[in-house]
């Protein structure tokens, strides 16, 4: 099925035919006694004497349970807070809606059913149909490994068999093989034993179950073996499990059309790999969440972390031979081989489809954090086949003919900001350059990491992303590529005390770059990770969250298309138009003087900071529009915009102590001749605005504790100050100062906001951050009047520390800089 071993039987009819002689040889299946239909039947293992069934005189013995056939409407139930000895093997079966139910009565613990060790499952059903099992708690510990499960369900019945319900159990310590065949080592395991023709299933529901050091695997719904011909298990329903220390794979369907793996959470997985004796089925790699052969799968809302299994080792994996399968609103982390395993197609005895490329495959809104390394989980693994992101076993995958042929991967969100951690982004087994085309638009690539991605045919699209941190020379080319930090919520979960945490820690804050910035996928899903609508026409985000960011402001990007609730500032009126914008379709038009316009903001906090961002330009370089707020209990304060490209603005505000409105603006300014734009504003509020910059303005008159750059000197002056007396001047190339700022957070999101400007028109002067766990980054103005620099940057893993500069690299005259601000958002 997956990657195999190489010690296979030659004869699958024979292991099968093997395999249940043993189980038939282990459970000792009786001879069944008809009971009457509809009818509750007790047992209580701890009862003296064995009585007739009832609540009042219960069996006490499971051999009663097994001698005995069951009806539509019957129900097994088990004494609360006792424990059975022995395997279930009751006889008989249900109707449609009315199936024979297995569960507890009165209150009290789970009631306990003990193999001891036995061979096979703790709860066998062969060839039955319409049973509901749950409120059990179900174990079959072993110093040794064998065949077995906990509840296994077959049909060798050559036809479709229905409903099995398995809920609300507690399924632990199960001693399979980690290597073995899957259904027969699974705490759930329900499985088509190969006939002429093929059996199947529909309606097979796993949820509300606990899984605990389960091995194989906690949940299999396939065949019996590899190469099963064309049959498919229909309406299988896998949802709400919590699986931990499974001894190799989590969930597995094989030969599925149609089911639904949704909402589980699987952890530490994949540390055995026993396999049973030479001869029989050997298959050591395993994965979280898996299918192959199978048609129409949704994959959603499942989290899957700490896989250790050395071979695979990924959260996720799309194997061979499946159509249409589709990953979305998962959330993987710290997963040893990656985020998502993507098999080529290949060759095995009696398995036509194995060799049919997967195709209609679609990777979406999920999250991938620090996956690539076990760093920080209880355990951990060596990988044997390396590391990925997105880890390609072979070549791309692309189904010829196929009307979607090409794996579609966008809107996912990549986090990768681990000490050390090289993981690639896009890795093949095969190397730095693979066969195939794939589409990989919309995602947000968060990496401090040094991995890169392989190359791929022509033909394949890289649209729209994000990338940001380290930028290795394989980065795809992409030209509507964002490089600015994501500004994600709180990034690697590392703020313990943050609201945000799991995938919401990968919302963003409303002055994020990937705000519309992504490119229109018509056919997206229509929602995001987090529930956001997304639009098939509108401009969507870039990653996985969809959403505004929590701005406080409405209609930000002026994405309706009109101006309200904007009102026309007084003066020439402005207007929203369909050109200029820097995100969207829209931006906001102003007239070319005393002209702009207004958004009042209401229910504020008094006494409590806020930071303003928004973008503008100027269609006359030099000519100036404030991006500003009054009417906050404050002083009003602005910053300018006097650039023809959309430059950020940021704009920090502290409401009065009585004051619970604002009133933003964007406003061009008088005396000019072209229009002004303004796109992209947001408010948030700050939960601390401590500017951690000492000496900010270097109004102290001297340079302390900024130090020299290399190179010329730079010095504290009396003049061409922006605010205050003094102001930096460097020298007129390889000059400047830096401050390293300490105390800050590890994996912080942080904004540094400097004012530059040059003596003479044309050279340049920096302000930046460096040193704060990845790649250096600044901004540069060649403006003679004073310019705000505002950068976003996040802080590594294990730094807590950045140095904040001003530098003039070359020249013929000196720079300036002054009123530095670094400041952590919420």
């Amino acid at each position: 099925m997956k990657r195999r071993g190489s010690s296979r039987p030659a004869r699958r009819a024979s292991r099968v035919l093997a395999l249940l002689t043993m189980l038939a040889g282990a459970l000792f299946l009786p001879a069944h006694t008809a009971m009457a239909a509809g009818t509750a039947h007790y047992v209580d293992c701890s009862a003296s004497s064995n009585g007739s069934g009832t609540q009042a005189s219960p069996w006490n013995a499971l051999s009663s349970v097994n001698s005995a056939t069951f009806t539509a409407g019957d129900s097994i139930l088990f004494a609360a807070g006792t424990t059975c000895n022995g395997q279930l093997t009751p006889g008989g079966s249900g109707t449609s809606g009315s199936p024979v139910t297995m569960g507890a009565y009165g209150s009290g613990a789970k009631p306990v059913i003990d193999a001891g060790g036995a061979t096979g499952p703790v709860i066998h059903l062969l060839n039955q149909q319409y049973w509901e099992i749950g409120g059990l708690e179900l174990v079959n510990s072993a110093a040794s490994p064998a065949y077995r499960s906990g509840v296994l369900a077959e049909n060798s019945s050559g036809g479709i068999l229905h409903h099995i319900r398995v809920h609300d159990m507690y399924i632990h310590n199960i001693s399979g093989y980690g290597g073995g065949w899957y259904s027969t080592n699974a705490g759930v395991g329900v499985q088509t034993d190969h006939t002429t023709p093929v059996s199947t299933w529909d309606d097979v529901v796993v949820e509300n179950n606990t899984f605990d050091h389960v091995d194989r695997i906690a949940v299999a719904v396939t065949p019996d073996a590899d190469g099963q011909g064309t049959g498919l298990t229909t309406g299988t329903v896998i949802r709400n499990n919590t699986m931990t220390y499974d001894g190799a794979d989590d969930v597995l369907v094989v030969k599925n059309d149609g089911a639904l793996i949704d909402g589980n959470k699987a952890g530490y997985a994949g540390a055995k790999t026993t396999c049973p004796p030479s001869g029989q089925y050997c298959n050591s790699a395993s994965a979280g969440i898996w299918m192959s052969g199978s048609s129409n799968t949704v994959v959603q809302n499942n989290e899957v972390y700490c896989h250790v299994n050395a071979a695979d080792g990924t959260g996720f994996d799309v194997d061979w031979g499946n159509h249409n399968t589709t990953f979305q609103y998962n959330y993987s982390h710290q997963n040893l081989g990656g985020f998502m395993l993507v098999m080529p197609p290949f060759t095995f005895s009696g398995e036509p489809t194995a060799s049919v490329p997967s195709d209609g495959t679609v990777i979406r809104y999920n999250v991938s954090e620090n996956d690539g390394s076990n760093a920080g989980c209880p355990a951990s693994g060596t990988a044997g086949h390396g590391s990925g992101v997105f880890h390609f076993v072979g070549n791309i995958p692309n189904k010829s003919g196929s009307s979607a042929a090409v794996p579609l991967i966008y809107n996912n969100s990549i986090y990768i900001n681990k000490s050390g951690l090289n993981t690639p982004v896009l890795y093949s087994r095969r190397g730095s350059s693979v066969s195939g085309t794939l589409s990989f638009r919309n995602n947000a690539v968060f990496n401090y990491g040094t991995g890169g991605y392989f190359t791929t045919s022509s033909g394949s699209v890289y649209s729209n992303n994000l990338f940001y941190g380290n930028h290795p020379s394989s980065e795809p080319a992409d030209s509507a590529k964002v490089v600015a930090d994501p500004e994600f919520r709180n990034p690697g979960n590392a703020g313990t005390s943050s609201s945000y945490t799991g995938t919401n820690a990968y919302q963003v804050h409303p002055s994020s770059p990937v705000i519309r910035a992504g490119a229109v996928i018509s056919d997206n899903g229509g929602k995001d990770a987090f529930g956001n609508t997304v639009s098939a026409t509108a401009t969507p985000n870039i990653g996985a969250y969809n959403g505004s960011g929590g701005n406080l402001l409405t209609n930000a990007g002026f994405e309706t298309g009109t101006l309200s609730p904007w009102t026309q500032a007084s003066g020439t009126a402005s207007s929203v138009a369909a050109t200029g914008a820097r995100t969207g379709g829209y931006a906001l038009t102003t007239a070319a003087s005393g002209s702009g316009a207004n958004q009042a903001l209401t229910g504020l906090t008094p006494s409590t900071t806020y930071l303003l961002t928004g973008w503008a330009k100027v269609a006359t370089p030099g000519e100036t529009l404030a991006i500003g707020v009054k009417g906050f209990g404050g002083t009003e304060t602005f910053t300018n915009i006097a650039t023809a490209s959309y430059t950020q603005a940021t704009v920090l505000f502290t409401t009065g102590s009585s004051s619970t409105t604002a009133t933003v603006y964007c406003w061009k300014n008088t005396g000019g001749s072209g229009a002004g734009y303004c796109d992209d504003l947001a408010v948030e509020a700050l939960s601390s605005a401590t500017n951690t910059v000492t000496n900010p303005g270097f109004e102290t008159g001297a340079l302390t504790p900024w130090a020299q750059s290399t190179g010329t000197a730079s010095s504290v002056v009396a003049s061409n100050a922006r605010t205050g007396t003094y102001a930096l001047q460097t020298g007129v190339s390889a000059s400047g100062a830096i401050q390293t700022v300490g105390s800050l957070t590890s994996s912080g999101t942080y904004l540094l906001a400097g004012w530059a400007k040059a003596a003479t028109a044309g050279e340049e002067v920096a302000v930046g951050v460096k040193s704060f766990g990845s790649t250096e980054t600044y901004l540069k103005t060649s403006t003679t009047s004073y310019a705000q620099q505002p950068i976003f940057f996040t802080t590594g893993a294990s730094t807590t520390s950045a140095s904040a500069y001003c530098y003039k690299n070359a020249g013929s005259s000196a720079g300036y800089c002054d009123d530095y601000t670094l400041i952590k958002l919420s």
